[in-house]
């Protein structure tokens, strides 16, 4: 099927960063998430009619179920079919392409890795790139949500796939809650040079240098204060691990973090824990705030998992083109006038915690500018991702950083 000509743009972007596809993967791709963002809905039939004053309504919706199929499985069966997990790398690289490294933001990455549910009859995996307030998703491993079986193996695969996209000087961390933490997954991150930062059950023990072990909790005693210092968690000799312990509590918390690094103390900040909740508002953008996945009716793993690669790159898009429209929005300059990211830290991103909270989402921007822009036929030829700073520790909370004697 032919593009309508104002998906060609973006088709050209995917050429330029996802160019081991072939041009009718491209294509199809093209046409998922135009009419995605045209839709503001990636369900099969809401962009099909998104699409429909450009191409017949049910030829587009016929090649879009298809696109998703195995070769064997269409009306003209073929050997030719999209292997997803070969897109994981170029993804992190398309994401690092776009990404600005400015004078406020060392050349570092947060990972989070979380699973999320479309009801009770599938299961994703996803690990994704934090990026203000939201996430996208650049790998994920796709399941029935009643089958059995450990998530490690397959979170471990695609650790391994991305790591090749990503450069030996930058430094990455990977957040996950206490529900992933495990020896296997905190070994494989420390393998590939980066480093995790797990949080854990409270009541798990930690002998810090030259004192006594502890339950972690112990080492803060009310609201507003943390603990941070060098040590060796868990108790039995087995299980036991050389890491940096943070354990912080703020009154907004219920109970502290207990998070275990391999960073070193003066290394690591003990609010980055907080970036990891942008993944829970990356999985919002890709459901009921964006692009409606919990309303679709696919439950094939294989063409679910396909079906992620148009979220990830309508994602991606959007959060790119909100990037802009925020950046000029805060200098008061129409987003067609900033062709270029800006060379200073504006105001409200100077402290994430002080900030006050956005009206509008840098995805919601996204995705009404590129709406517009694709029925205009024109889109922008510059967008960036410019990272925000992470969040450093708020005024009144109180730090105790452990000295071994």
């Amino acid at each position: 099927m032919r593009l309508p000509r104002e998906c060609y743009q973006v088709q050209k972007t995917i050429e330029t960063h996802l160019p081991h596809l072939s041009q009718a993967q491209m294509t199809g791709l093209a046409l998922w998430v135009c009419g995605a963002i045209l839709a503001g809905s990636a369900c099969q039939n809401a962009v099909a009619s998104a699409l429909s004053p450009w191409r017949k309504w049910n030829n587009l919706r016929q090649y879009l179920r298809e696109w998703l199929y195995d070769g064997s499985d269409r009306t003209s069966p073929c050997q030719t079919q999209l292997d997803v997990t070969l897109c994981f790398a170029p993804l992190l690289r398309w994401v690092l392409a776009w990404w600005v490294l400015a004078w406020w933001y060392s050349e570092r990455l947060a990972l989070a890795i979380d699973p999320t549910l479309k009801g009770d009859q599938t299961t994703a995996i996803v690990i994704s790139v934090l990026y203000r307030s939201c996430a996208i998703p650049v790998a994920w491993h796709i399941r029935h949500a009643d089958q059995p079986g450990s998530w490690m193996d397959p979170t471990v695969e695609l650790l391994q796939a991305l790591a090749p996209a990503v450069p030996e000087n930058m430094t990455v961390i990977v957040l996950c809650d206490r529900g992933i933490a495990s020896p296997k997954l905190w070994q494989q991150i420390r393998d590939q040079g980066w480093h995790p930062g797990m949080r854990y059950r409270k009541n798990i023990t930690f002998c810090a240098d030259g004192g006594k072990r502890l339950p972690a909790q112990r080492f803060v005693s009310r609201p507003d204060t943390a603990w941070i210092g060098r040590g060796t968690a868990f108790n039995t000799p087995k299980a036991q691990r050389r890491c940096t312990l943070l354990v912080v509590w703020y009154s907004e918390q219920e109970e502290p973090w207990i998070i275990l690094t391999d960073l070193a103390p003066d290394q690591v900040g003990p609010s980055w824990y907080a970036l990891r909740f942008w993944i829970e508002l990356g999985f919002k953008a890709i459901k009921s705030l964006g692009w409606k996945w919990d309303k679709t009716r696919r439950t094939d793993p294989t063409r679910v998992s396909r079906h992620w690669l148009v979220l990830s790159v309508a994602t991606l898009l959007a959060l790119a083109y909100g990037t802009r429209v925020e950046d000029a929005q805060e200098r008061r300059i129409a987003p067609g006038n900033l062709r270029a990211p800006p060379k200073a830290l504006a105001p409200n991103h100077r402290d994430p915690w002080s900030r006050p909270a956005r009206t509008v989402s840098v995805i919601r921007h996204g995705i009404d500018w590129l709406r517009r822009l694709l029925i205009k036929g024109r889109l922008w030829s510059r967008v960036w991702l410019l990272p925000e700073p992470w969040p450093e520790p708020k005024l009144n909370l109180e730090i105790t950083r452990h000295v071994p004697p």
